[in-house]
């Protein structure tokens, strides 16, 4: 389930992808003023909109108050338009550096014109790839990736570059989709495979992989996996407006796959369908830098 891609082609796709659909997302989603462009997740205690929105922001702050080093700089791999920086922000004073990095300028410079006038040193964005990162400006105490990672082409390399960038106990969080281990196992059906790669290729992700895979491939890297939660029970799937558009991709699906917004819907609800036949699910991964630097 891993078909080969251009690199420099697929990022072009997500750039256009995000420049073309981030304001429509704002103006058109559901997410409360929140400034995320991620799921809503109801645990538990979990009672409006607003904190369903900024719970995934809230998973990485109880990381970073868990994390064996100080945590003073994070970094966020996909940062949209800034929100779950901003989030985190508010929410540990003590963070001294925020960066984010995004494929697109125009999520860049939204969120640039978020952040207060009395915290410019302290919150950071920049356009560019989280597969192409250098310099001090990119190290972090932990670094996390929601809803974004799927969309890099080459996870190897990805976390090659965390395991560089974080300091041994630095911790890196990824929030995202992962196939089950039967589709890498080639068990499932037909119709299955075609819902996955309709999702797959409306979102762009390549980098879609099981969490046996990830956990294999950060280990390479010495990104040992620490915590593996499936977080799936927490969506709210087959909402009325879900219906909706599920009758309209029924009625006119190839044709709104030539439309860059309308190819998110279609994913989306290619996606809500994976999520019902079992062939993914969301899930929250924790892994902890082993790595030993050598001594000055």
């Amino acid at each position: 389930m891993t078909e080969p891609v251009d690199p420099a082609r697929h990022l072009r796709q997500v750039r256009t992808y995000y420049d073309r659909n981030t304001r429509r997302f704002l103006r058109w989603g559901t997410d409360d003023g929140t400034l995320h462009l991620h799921a809503a997740l109801w645990p538990p205690g979990v009672t409006s909109l607003r904190e369903a929105m900024h719970h995934s922001s809230e998973r990485v702050a109880r990381e970073i108050e868990r994390s064996p080093i100080p945590v003073e700089r994070v970094v966020d791999l996909g940062c949209g338009v800034g929100g779950s920086l901003f989030y985190l922000g508010r929410r540990l004073p003590r963070l001294r550096t925020l960066t984010g990095i995004s494929l697109s300028p125009v999520q860049i410079a939204h969120a640039k014109r978020l952040v207060p006038g009395a915290e410019k040193d302290r919150f950071h964005f920049e356009a560019g790839t989280f597969l192409n990162l250098s310099g001090d400006r990119f190290a972090a105490d932990l670094a996390f990736a929601i809803e974004a990672f799927a969309h890099g082409p080459d996870p190897g390399r990805f976390f090659a570059l965390q395991a560089a960038l974080l300091p041994p106990g630095g911790r890196l969080v990824i929030i995202d989709d992962c196939f089950t281990n039967a589709v890498e196992a080639g068990g499932i059906s037909g119709r299955q495979r075609r819902l996955l790669e309709t999702y797959r290729r409306n979102w762009l992700l390549p980098g879609l992989r099981s969490a046996s895979t990830l956990k294999s491939l950060a280990a390479e890297k010495r990104l040992t996996l620490l915590r593996d939660e499936d977080l799936t029970p927490y969506l709210r799937l087959g909402r009325p407006r879900d219906r909706v558009i599920s009758l309209f991709v029924r009625w006119a699906g190839p044709l709104m796959e030539r439309n860059t917004y309308f190819k998110s819907l279609v994913g989306g609800d290619a996606k809500q369908n994976c999520y019902a036949e079992g062939v993914i699910r969301y899930r929250l991964l924790v892994f902890e830098n082993r790595t030993l630097r050598a001594a000055a």
